[in-house]
């Protein structure tokens, strides 16, 4: 398999990770800013499904097969499953920036690596993905401070 399909694959199994770890925290938020975050996350799982689709479709549109279970998810996922439990809002903001973090390092080699090989439709995709995130995580990095 091709090095950028398998990176696409791997990144599918992060935002497929992430979505359901996102979901988690949106049933186990307590405590302060509960509401707020509550709906936020709400709204990133969301928005992440539709990324899983446009990645597993364009895996599909250059002739390959996206990974479709969970069990290939995490085995190819950086990013790990969120304990089943009640968590504050603080410690949530905490774990999804260093999860935003790892989706952008991995958008970023895409990009370099779709740059490298002319691949421009890839790239722009890696682009709005890359600018999503980096608001993201201009967000949640202010309400650490």
């Amino acid at each position: 398999m091709e090095e950028n399909i398998k990176n696409l694959n791997e990144f599918l199994s992060d935002l497929e990770v992430m979505t359901v770890k996102l979901q988690n925290y949106h049933w186990n938020v307590t405590g302060k800013g509960f509401f707020i975050t509550h709906e936020k996350l709400e709204e990133y799982y969301e928005e992440m499904r539709e990324e899983i689709d446009e990645i597993a479709e364009l895996i599909v549109m250059k002739g390959y097969e996206p990974l479709g279970t969970m069990k290939e998810f995490l085995q190819n996922s950086e990013i790990q499953e969120a304990k089943n439990e009640k968590i504050k809002t603080l410690e949530i903001v905490k774990n999804i920036i260093q999860d935003f973090q790892t989706l952008k390092q991995k958008v970023m080699k895409i990009k370099q690596e779709a740059e490298n090989k002319s691949d421009y439709a890839v790239s722009s995709i890696m682009d709005n993905y890359l600018n999503n995130y980096c608001k993201k995580l201009w967000m949640l990095n202010e309400c650490v401070k």
